[in-house]
């Protein structure tokens, strides 16, 4: 538009814009158009905006105290988790020492039976060995003669 007006006429004649009342009517639509975009657009996107800011404002609040309370917890299990493997831990080194006892005691027992076996077993074998040496003492003149006779082929009576 202003490219086809030659510089020199709008130099001349001044201003292009023209400053009357209709600038005051326009002040007053644009005031207006304001405060209804105000209330109609700008406070209701702008109340949005600060109940989104709240709303992660308060996530972010109830997010850390989750952390706080997960962290707590974990706290809680982990030390209770040692406090049961150490008790865990204990009653298992009281039941080793237990059955290691009972096993010794259990190793004694058939140790001492079997050296009472044994002792009885041998006792009865020397008396059963003197028995037959006894017998066989008896039976050694009465062997010895027939040795003897069947020896010379004669009787020895």
């Amino acid at each position: 538009m202003y490219s086809q007006v030659p510089m020199g006429v709008l130099l001349a004649s001044g201003s292009p814009i023209d400053v009357d009342a209709s600038i005051a009517i326009q002040m007053v639509i644009l005031a207006i158009a304001f405060f209804i975009l105000r209330s109609l657009v700008f406070k209701p996107v702008m109340g949005l905006f600060d109940a989104r800011e709240a709303a992660m404002e308060g996530s972010r609040k109830a997010a850390a105290e989750m952390d706080k309370d997960a962290d707590q917890i974990r706290d809680r299990f982990e030390s209770e988790l040692k406090r049961v493997r150490q008790e865990g831990n204990d009653e298992r080194d009281r039941m080793r020492a237990k059955s290691q006892k009972l096993a010794r005691e259990l190793t004694e027992t058939a140790r001492k039976e079997n050296a009472a076996t044994l002792a009885t077993a041998k006792s009865r074998l020397d008396a059963e060995a003197g028995q037959a040496r006894e017998k066989a003492k008896a039976e050694v003149p009465g062997l010895a003669k027939q040795i003897a006779e069947r020896l010379l082929g004669r009787s020895m009576s």
